[in-house]
């Protein structure tokens, strides 16, 4: 990629965190993003067709370092490990803490936990095919992913974090041991 053109990508995404720290998306404008960023609104609109395509992208690349940064998701062994996956979808959410508060606030928290969930779903399934039509396995992610970002979301700051990662990956554990 031609270094401008990622100078800019950069520019336009940390004005873009800059001003949605403060404000709803809905409340973000052009002329601003582009005064803060040193570029004009041609520039914006060569990278991005509006603001909301600008957001949609910055969540998507969120949601994929996340994703990848929980080591073996694409292994059919991971979820049977549900106490080690709790914990690792656990830290990836402490490591990228800000821009998860910043990019999923209010009522997009839901969309972040079920952009992760799916991700890992699709995931799962590449991995085992059998994965899909095993509703106990499915309801285990959806336990693990939503109950460890609801931990994360209303208690990160409650609680001590390896406190916490330990209580995740005991209730994961314990609700993996449940015999349907």
């Amino acid at each position: 990629m031609d270094i401008r053109i990622a100078r800019t990508d950069r520019a336009i995404e940390q004005a873009f965190m800059e001003l949605r720290e403060k404000n709803p998306l809905e409340k973000i404008k052009i002329k601003d993003l582009c005064a803060m960023a040193c570029i004009n609104k041609s520039t914006f609109y060569a990278h991005y067709e509006d603001i909301y395509a600008l957001a949609n992208a910055l969540e998507n690349k969120l949601i994929e370092s996340i994703l990848a940064s929980v080591p073996r998701t694409n292994d059919s062994v991971a979820l049977h490990q549900a106490e080690t996956l709790t914990r690792e979808l656990f830290h990836a959410f402490m490591q990228n803490q800000r821009a998860v508060n910043i990019l999923f606030s209010g009522s997009r928290q839901g969309i972040f936990a079920n952009s992760i969930e799916k991700g890992l779903r699709q995931r799962f399934e590449e991995a085992d095919p059998t994965f899909a039509a095993d509703l106990n396995r499915g309801i285990l992610l959806s336990f693990c992913v939503q109950g460890c970002f609801y931990a994360f979301a209303n208690n990160s700051s409650r609680m001590d974090e390896g406190k916490l990662v330990e209580l995740l990956g005991a209730i994961a554990k314990t609700a993996q041991s449940i015999e349907f």
